[in-house]
């Protein structure tokens, strides 16, 4: 498909970190993320810990290797994130702002997932985007 890109995130890799490198390297403004597959391990996702906007949320860490179910979402430079998901992410650490929803599956069952704070890949990962 033109105009799709894919980055892989190698076992032991932060995703967050292969993604951001990889991005600021196009020097892209704005990309949306269509979709991953892979294995992902230390993960941690973010969701809502009540019906309260400004959100208040709650971290949900998954430990062991998962299968990714989903993964998509939206990477642009911080200067063009809207000002009420500023509030919410107030991590500044980056240039980028990644914001990713994704879902995991884990051993017996275990379901994770929200906006993901943190992961690396298990296997490995292959992350598919769209510059936009």
């Amino acid at each position: 498909m033109k105009g799709l890109y894919e980055v892989t995130v190698d076992r032991g890799e932060d995703i967050r970190q292969v993604l951001s490198d990889y991005i600021l390297e196009k020097n892209w403004e704005e990309v949306f993320i269509v979709g991953a597959i892979g294995s992902i391990i230390d993960s941690a996702y973010n969701a809502p810990a009540d019906n309260r906007i400004p959100m208040n949320l709650v971290t949900v860490e998954c430990p062991e290797a998962a299968e990714l179910l989903s993964f998509h979402g939206e990477v642009m430079k911080r200067e063009r994130m809207d000002e009420n998901l500023a509030r919410v992410y107030r991590d500044k650490t980056s240039p980028l702002f990644i914001h990713i929803h994704a879902s995991c599956a884990a051993g017996g069952g275990a379901m994770y997932g929200g906006g993901l704070v943190k992961g690396r890949a298990f296997r490995s990962i292959r992350i598919f985007m769209i510059p936009l």
